[in-house]
């Protein structure tokens, strides 16, 4: 083994003439730190209103894109692109749906998502599923729209563009996320 090398990784020529001078000192190299999100520089906005205008748009598109059942919701507030902001997500979850209705309803909202201004991909392999995306004041809005044919599961994410609230407000609003 080589004096330049160190649990399978290459010191580079600084530390491997230090190690190589001074055999008994162990060095101990640590990542840089990495760089703290920037500020989006924009006034914080109130959330809760935001909050209900994403849950009445994912409710608009589960109207549009599935079009039936009562489906379980769950809304929680993640980091945003910046230092002072959060996005919003609406996730609904409907269970019991057939292999032929779930991989339909994948298929129509293609077409539906791009007339509506999506960018729409849907990957050819792994667990049927959609990946929409638009551009947003803050980041971009996504839509993660799939079936889990093994749970017979139809879901729908959808993840807000930033929203700017502040750097304390934020961490309130996304506490372990965080």
């Amino acid at each position: 083994m080589s004096d330049d090398v160190n649990d399978g990784r290459t010191l580079d020529p600084f530390w491997s003439a230090v190690r190589r001078r001074h055999p008994d000192l162990d060095i101990v190299i640590l990542p840089p730190e990495p760089p703290r999100r920037a500020s989006s520089g924009q006034p914080g906005r109130a959330p809760e209103p935001f909050a209900r205008m994403q849950q009445e748009d994912m409710d608009e598109l589960w109207a549009i894109l599935v079009r039936h059942g009562m489906p379980r919701r769950d809304v929680r507030w993640i980091p945003g692109p910046t230092s002072d902001s959060v996005r919003h997500t609406v996730t609904l979850t409907l269970d019991e749906v057939s292999t032929t209705a779930g991989l339909g309803h994948l298929r129509e909202a293609v077409p539906l998502l791009k007339k509506d201004g999506w960018k729409v991909f849907s990957p050819p392999t792994g667990m049927p599923r959609i990946m929409a995306d638009r551009p947003g004041e803050l980041g971009d809005e996504s839509l993660l729209f799939g079936y889990v044919p093994e749970q017979r599961r139809l879901f729908a994410r959808l993840t807000s563009t930033g929203l700017p609230v502040g750097g304390r407000r934020a961490l309130d609003l996304i506490g372990d996320a965080a």
